[in-house]
């Protein structure tokens, strides 16, 4: 394995392929190399994982605040998934960031993506107290079929809680209540609960309803919305993601 910055205009080309082929992209949603050069050359990152060839690749671009960077893209490819090139990208981005000043990254997920809250959450240590509602408007490829819900995620790069996540496993999940009713894979709604911690239930596997069932998607994405955006009105923050089921745990402000 190895990590590094890409270069030049052939370099940066593999990684419109990678978006292509990571996410089912149309070509009007791919970042075009001209503008991934343009941004990286006013301060932008963009880092490629190899195995020989370009399998992975994160990118993150200056904000309003020089201690912030936001990290628009990461992804790796399907059959190489499992080998932590994506943690390695992670910390690649993190060790690049402090060495320029920057101590916070801040990215977009799907809430409802398991695996990517796991990784996000639980591996790397970041958190959520915001949702955005249909941040992206429709989408292409792997993402078409609901509106774009995204968590707001952010990922304090100096934290003791992040430096512990990036290098050992997660904790065993705490005792608390789930906050919401689903039944077969079904939402039926949540009840209102001020316990310091609670769980929020998302579906198994997303992706299979998102593409085969698009009723039920849109079931699952207007339950989930009224849930967080409930909860984070009220101080509470997504900061785990448990599995068998998949639940999120949710703590008040103070207690995180």
């Amino acid at each position: 394995m190895m990590i590094r910055e890409l270069q030049g205009p052939e370099e940066l080309a593999w990684v419109e392929e990678l978006q292509r082929v990571i996410w089912g992209r149309d070509e009007r949603d791919v970042v075009p190399k001209g503008l991934l050069r343009a941004i990286q050359d006013e301060g932008g990152l963009v880092a490629g994982a190899f195995e020989q060839e370009l399998v992975g690749f994160v990118f993150g671009f200056p904000t309003q605040d020089p201690t912030l960077q936001h990290s628009h893209m990461l992804g790796v490819l399907p059959e190489v998934r499992g080998k932590s090139y994506a943690l390695a990208l992670k910390r690649y981005q993190r060790d690049w960031c402090l060495s320029r000043g920057i101590r916070t990254v801040r990215w977009t997920f799907d809430p409802l993506r398991g695996p990517n809250a796991r990784f996000n959450l639980s591996k790397l240590g970041a958190y959520a107290e915001t949702l955005l509602p249909d941040y992206y408007g429709p989408m292409s490829g792997l993402n078409r079929g609901a509106p774009s819900d995204r968590f707001l995620t952010i990922w304090p790069l100096t934290a003791p809680r992040t430096l512990e996540r990036l290098w050992s496993s997660p904790p065993p999940p705490p005792p608390a209540p789930l906050v919401n009713r689903v039944v077969d894979e079904v939402p039926l709604g949540f009840d209102e609960r001020e316990e310091a911690q609670l769980f929020v239930q998302i579906p198994e596997d997303w992706g299979g309803i998102l593409q085969g069932d698009p009723a039920l998607a849109l079931r699952w994405r207007e339950h989930t919305r009224a849930v967080f955006q409930h909860y984070f009105e009220r101080g509470y923050q997504a900061v785990e993601l448990v599995r068998h089921p998949n639940r999120y745990l949710l703590v008040r402000k103070e207690q995180r």
